[in-house]
């Protein structure tokens, strides 16, 4: 076993031949092509950092769509820019940094034109770039490599977990490092496929979180790579796995208590009989006048 700490780059190699194949078989591989100016670019780059193609694929039209022209996205102001990278992380960060792209670029030439940029030597083109202090080191390292073709490896902090849980650098490198790293293992021509191919896996949405450094802390020594294939296999099963149902413990029988009798009811009282009615009074016989009689004269 050899932590990637300790790995060669023959033994990065041997890494990399067999892992391709698998990402490969696994996301249906297919390198997209961009012919975009200079200055699309660094903004589709600024769209693409720890995001998945098709989410910055999304933000980028959703940029355009936006805004008529880029001078109304540089006079924006931060929340109307960041409407356009809804739904991705980060949508503040990504929408200052488009706007502080555009400022920087039309400040110097009174125009959105970077293309100057590929006529370049490496070097100065480095140089070119550094002077946007608000850029990444993904964005300066895709636009070098997509625009003038250098021989750079563009990491995110997505793509950098996703390399250390498979053994091909160790845990203490950032990406810039990371990528010096890679340079001996990853010829220019196969940068793009490289890269695409760990992005698909380190933005995928099953078995991004088993990359998460403060879920799962690689050794001090980081991974050994040697069998990443078996590894990646064990992966997607524990991802794909359906949980299984917690056993639903038996109710316990509920103990009844018999029914209280209920007490009994004292014999209803006899009513007492009705008082014997009182004789009616009869009414005093009324008097009969007597008539008098008048006397006879004798």
């Amino acid at each position: 076993m050899v932590a990637a700490s300790r790995a060669k780059s023959s033994d990065r190699a041997a890494i990399v031949k067999k892992l391709l194949p698998a990402i490969k078989k696994q996301y249906k591989v297919v390198v997209p092509k961009h012919d975009r100016p200079v200055l699309e670019t660094m903004l589709y780059a600024i769209c693409l950092e720890d995001a998945s193609v098709d989410e910055a694929e999304l933000a980028f039209e959703r940029l355009g769509k936006e805004f008529p022209d880029l001078n109304e996205i540089r006079v924006s102001s931060i929340s109307e820019i960041e409407r356009a990278f809804s739904g991705l992380s980060r949508a503040e960060w990504r929408a200052f940094h488009v706007r502080s792209v555009l400022q920087y670029v039309f400040e110097k030439s009174f125009a959105f034109e970077f293309e100057s940029l590929r006529k370049k030597t490496l070097e100065l083109a480095q140089k070119q770039l550094a002077k946007i202090k608000q850029l990444s080191s993904f964005v300066r390292n895709y636009t070098l490599q997509s625009v003038i073709g250098a021989h750079q490896i563009p990491l995110d902090e997505s793509m950098s977990r996703a390399l250390i849980w498979l053994g091909l650098v160790p845990p203490n490198q950032d990406s810039e490092q990371m990528g010096e790293t890679l340079k001996a293992v990853i010829r220019k021509a196969e940068v793009p496929l490289f890269c695409f191919s760990i992005r698909c896996l380190a933005t995928d949405k099953l078995v991004r979180d088993f990359f998460d450094p403060a879920k799962h802390p690689a050794p001090s020594e980081g991974h050994d790579g040697a069998a990443v294939t078996e590894r990646l296999a064990d992966l997607y099963k524990a991802a794909t796995a359906k949980p299984k149902p917690k056993p639903v413990a038996a109710a316990k029988p509920v103990e009844t208590k018999p029914a209280a009798k209920p007490p009994a009811k004292a014999p209803a009282k006899a009513a007492p009989p009705p008082a014997a009615a009182a004789p009616k009074k009869k009414a005093p016989a009324k008097a009969v006048p007597v008539k008098k009689v008048a006397k006879k004269a004798r």
